[in-house]
């Protein structure tokens, strides 16, 4: 069977909307972000579908925020995988940004986060040791303050861990108009209240949905998916691969039944960049199947190279514990670098089904088609 990913129209959704609460004057308003109503989609953004269930392959946080937002900034719709964007006018043209996102648990390394951020200026990484940072808080939880400054640019982020959550506040723009906006910033900060749990705590078994035959069935009143736009990913789906409903950045996810209860499900999701990188991703799995982190040297160990037509790409597989349903599992999953994206493919369940299918799964991700591919 062949099919078309929802590419163009999903672009970039994140399942949350900006409420205006009350006005203490007329520059100077009070936000909640919540994960009742749907931002506005934007068209330049990659590819999210709108949420039905709260079980992400790289879930954002959906547990409120609140903020005061400055006199002179200005609010833009929201895309990618940002709660919140700003824009900041500086003097003679100059230009800044502010911008807010939340993941679950950690997403990489101090290190990791701090060299995506030097290669966004365009500069050398750094080694262990010799990251600077200074201390945060942010509604009384403890983060980092991070300033790094390129020849054209430069960037002040705020990393906290709030509600089992990374979240980063960042601003970035030429370097005149950040040195200006920097105490209105750090301000900014101060206004900043986290409130709710996160996605994934105290939730309900996140197979709870299934039929009789394993698979999930759509809630009432799930949207219907978008229509699949030529361009997109193309692909072949195995026919026991049952397509289950869209959620919250997962671009695509099949499910599949073994024998009695026993099932598995495959997601496809991407991200922008790389999205902290092939080791991070790695411990991010190895997180969700109950196994302990590893570090850089032990990467080649639990890995290998899988050629797609996409590219070259890595494969894990190991066995485990699902951190959801605390039950034993397998994980079978293929980052694939392609463009300025990620892709990540994951098979994960019962391991007698994730044994059965990944011959299969090894041979869908090898043989996707991407937009521009020859």
């Amino acid at each position: 069977m062949n099919a078309s990913s929802h590419f163009g129209r999903c672009a970039g959704v994140l399942l949350l909307a900006v409420t205006l609460n009350c006005a203490a004057d007329d520059q100077i308003k009070v936000y909640t972000v919540s994960k009742e109503h749907p931002f506005p989609q934007s068209a330049e953004t990659s590819a999210q579908p709108q949420s039905t269930t709260s079980t992400p392959d790289i879930p954002i946080n959906a547990a409120p925020i609140h903020w005061t937002l400055p006199a002179g900034w200005k609010e833009k719709p929201a895309d990618g995988i940002r709660l919140g964007s700003f824009a900041i006018k500086g003097e003679n043209g100059g230009q800044a940004e502010v911008a807010i996102t939340s993941f679950p648990g950690s997403v990489g390394t101090e290190l990791d986060n701090v060299n995506r951020w030097r290669r966004e200026l365009s500069l050398e990484p750094v080694e262990a040791g010799h990251v600077a940072s200074e201390p945060v808080a942010v509604d009384a939880n403890e983060g980092k303050l991070y300033d790094v400054a390129g020849k054209s640019a430069r960037t002040v982020v705020a990393m906290i861990p709030a509600n089992g959550n990374s979240w980063f506040i960042k601003l970035r723009g030429d370097p005149a108009t950040v040195e200006a906006a920097k105490p209105v910033f750090l301000e900014f900060l101060k206004s900043v209240h986290f409130g709710g749990e996160a996605i994934g705590a105290g939730a309900a078994d996140p197979h709870a949905s299934l039929g009789l035959q394993g698979i999930p069935t759509p809630p009432p009143g799930a949207p219907a998916p978008p229509e699949a736009p030529s361009d997109g990913p193309k692909w072949n789906v195995p026919p026991q691969w049952v397509e289950t409903p869209p959620r919250t950045m997962i671009f695509k996810s099949f499910g599949v039944a073994g024998e009695a209860s026993a099932k598995a499900e495959i997601t496809v999701s991407f991200f922008p960049g790389d999205v902290g990188g092939v080791l991070g991703n790695v411990n991010r799995w190895r997180g969700q199947m109950g196994q302990p982190q590893i570090d850089a040297s032990q990467l080649d160990g639990v890995t290998e190279s899988v050629a797609t037509l996409g590219g070259s790409a890595t494969m894990v597989d190991f066995m485990g514990t699902d951190a959801k349903t605390g039950q034993p599992a397998r994980l079978v999953g293929v980052v694939v670098p392609h463009g300025e994206n990620t892709w990540f493919y994951k098979l994960m369940g019962d391991a007698k089904v994730v044994k059965g299918q990944k011959d299969s799964f090894v041979q869908f991700v090898k043989t996707v088609h991407y937009p521009g591919h020859d």
